[in-house]
């Protein structure tokens, strides 16, 4: 009898096993298309990428591949253009951690906060996140021209004629100009992004907390932020990420310049590759911009790891 007991638990062991192992089979076939398509259309360039940066090449005939070894990468560290493209890209990070991430906050808080146009507002925060970078770039050539443009106007309309800049044609003023539209035409989203934060956080916490005597500051540093913390976290790591990655706004307002004032590593890295036919120098570049964005997520993750909001 106990043979027979065990002997019947051992098949419906196998059978359960081999139930569990059918799907997953099923799941490899399912998600297979979409792994052949990621390994093409990004491990591969990313490989590829990494190998050119040990070559010299101008990007037209592939029998002109010559081999360099680490020769981009030395003159990564000499290369004051790069250098300065790294910096300005800092500027941007750190305009888009102040008046993107943080003002986005205040702003979401304002409105969550329920006062009146509080919808009119994040209509019109979130209107140039629906239009296309080009389109948003296009526009505020036509609002930083000197002469016919609404900025200027409005200035000598008012009296202060005086402050009216060339803006994009002013290596003092390119850079700042670029990273002001940059952040108009991306503030909604992050908007958007605290508001539906802000509706997890507990009312009920923080109403008794007022009742025990926490000043507004200490619900906010203890309760709000904590609770928002996640979403927080994606807000500021996607800013950072992406004032590294600016590109398109960039070039098409001012190219890079005037005299490379507004260059960016991705303006700088196209125009060694396309413009000076360096394509080897230009994926070191690359490789280069690689590295700083992991090692950015890398220490936003730590930072921001471990923490669990109030309940």
């Amino acid at each position: 009898m106990a043979t027979a007991v065990i002997s019947t638990a051992k098949l419906r062991v196998r059978r359960v096993s081999r139930a569990g192992a059918e799907p997953s089979w099923k799941a490899y076939a399912l998600i297979a298309p979409a792994g052949i398509l990621y390994a093409v259309f990004q491990l591969v360039p990313i490989v590829g990428a990494v190998v050119l940066s040990f070559t010299s090449w101008n990007g037209i005939n592939l029998a002109d591949i010559k081999f360099v070894g680490v020769a981009n990468y030395q003159r990564l560290f000499t290369d004051g253009l790069f250098w300065s493209s790294f910096g300005h890209n800092v500027f941007v990070a750190v305009m888009v951690f102040f008046f993107m991430s943080a003002g986005s906050f205040v702003l979401a808080a304002i409105i969550h906060a329920g006062i009146r146009g509080g919808a009119f507002f994040r209509i019109v925060f979130f209107a140039p996140v629906v239009i296309s970078t080009v389109a948003m770039a296009m526009l505020a050539i036509f609002f930083f021209s000197p002469s016919q443009g609404l900025i200027n106007e409005g200035l000598r309309a008012i009296g202060l004629g005086a402050w009216a800049q060339p803006w994009l044609g002013d290596a003092k003023w390119a850079l700042p100009s670029v990273t002001a539209t940059y952040i108009l035409q991306n503030f909604g989203f992050s908007v958007v992004l605290f508001l539906s934060a802000l509706t997890q956080v507990n009312d009920e916490i923080c109403e008794a907390a007022e009742v025990d005597g926490a000043s507004q500051g200490r619900i906010l540093w203890q309760i709000v932020l904590p609770t928002i913390k996640p979403v927080a976290s994606v807000v500021v790591l996607l800013g950072f990420i992406n004032s590294f990655r600016l590109f398109d706004t960039v070039y098409v307002m001012t190219a890079g310049g005037p005299f490379h004032a507004s260059d960016t590593l991705v303006t700088y890295l196209y125009s060694v590759s396309f413009g000076g036919n360096d394509v080897g120098y230009g994926n070191a570049i690359g490789v280069a911009l690689f590295v700083i964005l992991c090692i950015i997520a890398v220490i936003q993750l730590r930072i921001t790891r471990g923490e669990k909001a109030p309940r």
